[in-house]
């Protein structure tokens, strides 16, 4: 579920950033966004095929990242911070560090998914986010949602390799004849 969620929300990002592109560069871009994804979709419906005919273990499951609540108050802290944080750079007539904020918030949001899916993996992307939205603040504002949308895509595919080549070494292995 992970790397469908991850392939979902790198294809918004990649397709801001790659739209926010001139020419040529956005075709690119938008291909690799779209090349990446169609990846990432097929691993995540590989997986879950797999997963569906796979022993069922005994013992304690364990449970739904995406019901615990860390998940529930890092998802809804930042969903509150969002429009706060719009509302107070309008305000101070600092628009164009918007979308930046809106990446630092995300990142910040990623540090409550380590202890929800226990993999430190969260925290990296954490901190690549907010180094990318605060580096974003001092690019010149007509690259800047290139630069995000596109550099928040990468940080997602980067984050969710590890799991995606795991499981395909996972797959490959219980294909291997014994």
């Amino acid at each position: 579920m992970s790397i469908l969620v991850s392939a979902v929300f790198a294809v918004i990002w990649g397709m801001n950033g790659s739209l926010a592109l001139p020419g040529g560069w956005r075709f690119l871009a938008l291909g690799v966004v779209v090349l990446v994804t169609a990846a990432l979709v097929w691993l995540a419906l590989t997986f879950q095929r797999a997963a569906a005919h796979a022993p069922v273990r005994t013992g304690t499951p364990l449970p739904n990242p995406f019901l615990t609540t860390a998940y529930r108050v890092s998802v809804g802290a930042m969903l509150i911070a969002f429009p706060v944080a719009a509302r107070i750079l309008t305000a101070n007539g600092l628009e164009d560090a918007i979308m930046p904020a809106a990446v630092i918030i995300m990142g910040l949001h990623f540090l409550g998914l380590v202890s929800a899916f226990r993999s430190g993996i969260y925290a990296w992307v954490a901190g690549a986010f907010c180094l990318l939205g605060l580096a974003a603040l001092f690019l010149p504002a007509g690259i800047r949602i290139a630069v995000l949308g596109m550099g928040c895509a990468v940080v997602l595919w980067l984050g969710v390799t590890p799991l995606a080549l795991g499981f395909l070494g996972q797959l490959q292995r219980s294909r291997a004849p014994a």
